[in-house]
């Protein structure tokens, strides 16, 4: 395959790296992943962007450094403008599109991270498979010494502490809940209009970690299981107008996007 003029440095369990990658492949473009390291991650993101970033996902699109999943679709739409439109190009749907990515982007983001991972750590569930299953075998036996750092600064910077966690929990239901106020409790529909927006990319991704959809990061291999509490949600949000939507966006519209994925995308580890 020819080289991709674009290459994504990200993170394969970042639900926000997962925004990005649903980005670039709704809008048909080729792209070369570049999976970093966590922790030594920040040597390459700063060097990237001179400095200015140390966070995945960081996009390069023909020499232009992009951060920020929510900044990377704007670009993307300003840069390649051509179908599918993922914004509407003015007036109120557009306006409501770029509301609604903002609120998923801040509602479901940082809520669902936080509070799954202070489920998986609380139960004692081995996140090494979850972090670095993708890694050629030395670096998942560096990961392996790693983990117990890894685990204090993802509770540190995360803010794992149980007042934020119960925060987490109100905030994600609450996103849930407008989920199904703007699709009027039917999962057939889109967030805006009648086809794929940036809005619907952020829900769906944003949310994933929660329904572990098929065509996702977040399905379950064999011989994982989840701690009881994640269980739980799972079934609810499923259970859910908001469950069964987030469903058929992986379903109707990432699946055909995802089959694509590995004849457009080039993937390397490091």
């Amino acid at each position: 395959m020819a080289h991709a003029e674009r290459t994504l440095y990200q993170f394969p369990i970042s639900h926000y790296c997962e925004k990005t990658r649903w980005n670039l492949d709704a809008k048909g473009l080729s792209f070369r992943i570049e999976n970093l390291f966590p922790g030594a991650h920040r040597l390459v993101t700063k060097r990237l962007t001179k400095g200015a970033r140390g966070t995945v996902p960081v996009l390069v699109d023909r020499g232009t450094v992009v951060t920020d999943s929510t900044d990377i679709a704007l670009y993307l739409e300003r840069g390649y403008p051509s179908a599918p439109a993922l914004i509407p190009a003015e007036g109120p749907e557009r306006e409501r599109v770029l509301e609604l990515e903002a609120y998923f982007d801040e509602m479901a983001g940082k809520h669902v991270r936080r509070w799954v991972y202070a489920k998986l750590f609380a139960s004692g569930t081995d996140i090494e498979p979850l972090m670095f299953g993708g890694f050629p075998l030395p670096l998942r036996l560096v990961g392996h010494v790693l983990i117990p750092v890894i685990k204090r600064v993802i509770r540190s910077q995360y803010a794992l502490t149980p007042d934020k966690v119960a925060e987490s929990k109100v905030k994600l239901l609450e996103g849930l809940d407008r989920l199904e106020r703007e699709i009027q409790g039917d999962p057939s529909r889109y967030l805006a209009g009648h086809s794929l927006s940036i809005a619907d990319i952020a829900a769906a991704s944003l949310y994933a970690p929660l329904v572990g959809a098929e065509g996702s990061p977040f399905v379950l291999r064999p011989g994982e299981v989840l701690p009881p509490e994640v269980t739980e949600m799972r079934a609810a949000v499923m259970a859910r107008p908001a469950g069964q939507w987030l469903l058929r966006r992986y379903q109707e519209d990432r699946r055909g996007q995802a089959r694509g994925f590995s004849a457009r995308a080039e993937t390397a580890s490091g």
